[in-house]
């Protein structure tokens, strides 16, 4: 029985004096959860990096494709100029008596506007890789989307103002050709 008591006692006290010793050696558990909560910050980091760079990529390839896209809408809407200025000479030619001072003025408020949005979407182009140096691709992409509505909105106006003077043209040549019935008869 004294041996039972004494061994009892012996690992009651070993019990006691090791396992606190022990448990101030140890790394706490909250101290682990600490490290992994780190490496996890660390690794969310690199992920979202990974992920801001892929949005300024895409956000530069949208852009890219829309500057293509307005230039080619300019370059359409400055060839229609071209071709309705020659329209209204030769008409000129053929009739000096025709009044053409309200054709030309909106023609001239279609090139104003025209070179209004080119120079827009020149200094968009200088914009844009200020913009997306910054720190949020989402506020890049729409101040972005918005410059180029703007410049949208004007080749819109400019089309508008073209349309017009197509139709104004029809309207002065109509009074000056002979109609297809009177040609029949």
């Amino acid at each position: 029985m004294k041996k039972i008591f004494a061994l009892t006692l012996f690992l009651s006290f070993f019990f006691l004096a090791v396992f606190p010793v022990r448990a101030l050696t140890a790394t706490p558990a909250s101290e682990k959860q600490e490290k992994r909560i780190e490496k996890l910050q660390d690794r969310v980091a690199t992920v979202e990096a990974k992920l801001n760079v892929r949005k300024k990529e895409i956000i530069r390839n949208h852009f890219l494709r829309m500057t293509k896209r307005l230039e080619a809408a300019i370059n359409r809407l400055n060839r229609l100029i071209t071709r309705i200025e020659s329209r209204i000479a030769k008409i000129e030619a053929n009739n000096e008596d025709i009044k053409t001072e309200p054709i030309k003025k909106d023609i001239q408020k279609a090139k104003d506007k025209l070179l209004l949005a080119t120079n827009k979407l020149n200094e968009a182009k200088i914009k844009i890789d200020g913009l997306l140096e910054s720190s949020s691709p989402k506020e890049t992409f729409t101040e972005m989307k918005n410059m180029i509505q703007e410049i949208k909105k004007d080749l819109i106006e400019v089309h508008r103002l073209l349309v017009k003077v197509i139709g104004d043209i029809k309207g002065l040549r109509v009074g000056n050709s002979a109609t297809p019935s009177a040609e029949t008869e």
